[in-house]
């Protein structure tokens, strides 16, 4: 069986990675597409050989040939899009963050469970070579005891006003949402479920959402976490660093993913990087779980915890201004 894919939203994302990812993998084709402007998206599906072509979204869904969509649209096209999915029992990736809050997402779950179809989230980094050696690093205690695990990031665009990435209904925040999602979803990776978390952001002077964001989490194994998180930063960082007691694991570019672990033995550099297509083990996982009848490495589920935490940042962040009167 060959899962047979719909692409709703053939922005930058989906030229760039996902259409490539899905094509190259052996168990699914890339049968249609789906974008409101009809110049781009027959130039995209020429691009790719895609046969079927629509310009709107519940097309595709009805498609008799598709049985499986990909959701690469504005955050708040996820929940309505992913519903009529499942109303048309076709299973569901989409795209990080999984929804506009945890209420979207768990209407996107109940909706999937129901329709028995599977729902994945898009938080590829899961799958990088150098986050499961981290991985690996913790679960066999060669760097004692956890203490701390911190992450700096930045996105080098200044979005002008009317970005749905900086627009709240549109993109449900700023940098915490697009890029922050990401980092956490891999910090629970790491180490599991939160406690506590605050937060303080920044506002933009030129867009509605925040241009900075410092979340401080506190794990149930008493771990403490740090995000930061930029927009319109000119040397981006991706930084991400794990100490214990024995010893540190520090990444400074994760799509690069050189390693250096400092120990009392000393310090070595070690690389693992990312495959060709940082979309490609995504689409292989997602396809071999349907295939298998199993469950993707980020459901819905997953995917929502993610959610949780930013919410709980923005209202904490929030609650912070109010009793600080700025």
């Amino acid at each position: 069986m060959t899962i047979r894919w719909g692409l709703i939203g053939v922005g930058d994302i989906a030229n760039k990675r996902v259409a490539a990812a899905i094509q190259n993998d052996p168990n699914s084709e890339l049968v249609a597409v789906c974008r409101r402007s009809e110049a781009p998206l027959q130039e995209f599906a020429d691009q790719f050989k895609v046969p079927l072509r629509f310009t709107d979204a519940e097309s595709l869904i009805a498609a008799p040939e598709v049985n499986a969509v990909y959701i690469a649209t504005p955050v708040d096209c996820h929940l309505p899009q992913t519903l009529a999915a499942a109303r048309a029992e076709k299973h569901v990736l989409v795209e990080k963050p999984m929804a506009l809050n945890p209420a979207q997402c768990e209407q996107m779950i109940a909706a999937c469970d129901q329709a028995n179809v599977q729902l994945g989230v898009a938080y590829y980094r899961r799958f990088y070579p150098v986050v499961l050696r981290i991985h690996e690093l913790i679960e066999s205690g060669q760097l004692g005891r956890i203490l701390s695990v911190a992450c700096v990031t930045g996105n080098p665009n200044r979005f002008p006003a009317d970005d749905w990435r900086v627009i709240r209904a549109r993109g449900g925040g700023g940098p915490l949402m697009d890029i922050g999602s990401h980092r956490l979803d891999v910090f629970r990776q790491l180490l599991g479920e939160v406690e506590s978390v605050q937060a303080s952001t920044v506002k933009s002077p030129d867009f509605e959402a925040e241009e900075m964001a410092t979340v401080l989490l506190v794990f149930a194994n008493g771990v403490h976490g740090v995000l930061q998180c930029y927009f319109g930063t000119v040397d981006a960082p991706d930084r991400l660093e794990v100490i214990g007691t024995d010893g540190r694991v520090t990444v400074e570019d994760l799509n690069q993913g050189d390693l250096v672990l400092a120990t009392e033995a000393g310090r070595s550099l070690e690389s693992h990087p990312p495959a060709d297509n940082l979309h490609a083990p995504l689409i292989e996982d997602f396809s071999a779980a349907l295939l298998q009848n199993g469950n993707p490495a980020i459901s819905g589920r997953v995917g929502k915890t993610t959610n949780d935490w930013i919410q709980m940042a923005y209202d904490d962040s929030r609650r912070s201004v109010s009793r600080d009167g700025r």
